[in-house]
């Protein structure tokens, strides 16, 4: 059986109701990512089968897993997916070890091939047209500052209510 994977941070209660302020202005035209759901991912894998998914576990444990942080501080509108995202500069070394490391690691193991280089974002809505509508003054918001203590392997499963994102194991970073 295979499953759809890719590796990631999650955010923490404070910054997941941070997140909820902003995405608070966003108009009803675009469809608005659950609190339970935001994520930073590092790495995509695609689909996966069990056995290759124990060789990725194992190599990502073998992985050096240094702390990073990462700031993102952009309200940033992808027009080609047409989601609404809050982005920054990735320059932690230690994030972008990480981050190009699996990507070797995926090409490696014959998985998804990543289309873009690495660039730090939270997706906050999807279905997005336009920048949301409303006074500069409340698009403002503090800098996200992310530094995890640990790397998660999700799952996107899909559901009768859109897709979900389930962590199957987690790597401490030091």
């Amino acid at each position: 059986m295979t499953k759809k994977l890719f590796l990631g941070i999650s955010l923490d209660k404070q910054q997941m109701l941070q997140i909820g302020q902003l995405q608070a202005h966003f108009g009803a035209d675009v469809r608005l990512v659950p609190a339970t759901n935001l994520h930073m991912t590092i790495a995509f894998f695609g689909l996966v089968s069990c056995k290759t998914r124990r060789k990725l576990e194992k190599r990502i444990t073998a992985l050096h897993k240094p702390q990073f942080s990462i700031t993102l501080d952009t309200l940033s509108l992808w027009r080609k997916p047409r989601v609404l995202c809050i982005t920054g500069q990735a320059q932690d070394k230690a994030l972008l070890q990480i981050a190009n490391e699996c990507q070797l690691l995926a090409s490696t193991l014959n998985l998804h091939p990543s289309e873009h280089i690495f660039s730090a974002h939270i997706t906050l809505a999807r279905k997005a047209k336009k920048m949301p509508q409303c006074p500069a003054s409340q698009l403002l918001f503090s800098p996200l500052i992310i530094t995890p203590s640990a790397i998660h392997l999700f799952e996107s499963k899909s559901c009768d209510n859109g897709v979900e994102y389930q962590i199957l194991r987690s790597w401490n970073l030091h």
